[in-house]
């Protein structure tokens, strides 16, 4: 009978060691994993020097592996979003996030010139809420109009205040957004990309 209970109380021992040294191995893995899994950061954690994953989008619906650059900040009234600039095989992106009612995340496909929109600078400032513009076969129309403060990387010192004009496309998949930084217009084309299929990688430099 002691016996039996002194073997019993060794296994247990065995067990609980066991399990700890089997916790301890798989907490190490998970910190050691490197770029190979998506963090659990989210994209709001992004900063410079981070790595994300695009799903497939834009005409050719190719995935792409962004390493961020810098993390722009828009203001308005108390209220902030922000764009990721990055850089993939193809060249330059943007990745406007922005949280709302819910976490929204847009890539740009294209620039364009305001003529290209079939606008001049007259046009566009005459633009009001439910005004449509047409491009590219699809009709977008003006949700929102304000003013900005636009902070590259994040940095006060060198604020600049821009207008812009939000159009969505009918579609539901694309938006445009025409801006005016002084007497200069630009003009964006982008695409709705939903949050939780963006892979993350690293949310910043490790080093």
């Amino acid at each position: 009978m002691v016996m039996d209970l002194l073997l019993l109380a060794l296994l247990v021992v065995a067990g609980v060691i066991g399990y700890r040294l089997w916790s301890r191995q798989s907490s190490s893995s998970a910190d050691h994993s490197g770029d190979s899994d998506p963090q659990a950061g989210g994209i709001e954690s992004v900063r410079s020097g981070g790595v994300i994953q695009l799903p497939p989008h834009g005409p050719d619906m190719a995935e792409a592996d962004v390493q961020i650059t810098a993390r722009h900040v828009y203001q308005q009234d108390g209220y902030r979003w922000f764009e990721l600039e990055g850089e993939s095989g193809s060249g330059t992106v943007w990745l406007d996030v922005e949280r709302d009612d819910e976490l929204e995340t847009s890539v740009t496909l294209k620039r364009l010139r305001i003529d290209e929109l079939g606008l001049d600078e007259a046009g566009v400032e005459q633009l009001k809420r439910g005004a449509t513009v047409s491009f590219d076969g699809a009709v977008f129309r003006m949700t929102e109009q304000g003013t900005a403060r636009f902070l590259p990387d994040g940095d006060e010192s060198r604020a600049e205040t821009l207008e812009y004009w939000d159009l969505e496309g009918d579609d539901d998949r694309h938006d445009l957004t025409i801006e005016r930084w002084g007497q200069d217009h630009r003009a964006y084309l982008s695409q709705r990309i939903p949050p939780s299929r963006i892979k993350v990688y690293r949310t910043t430099d490790q080093g």
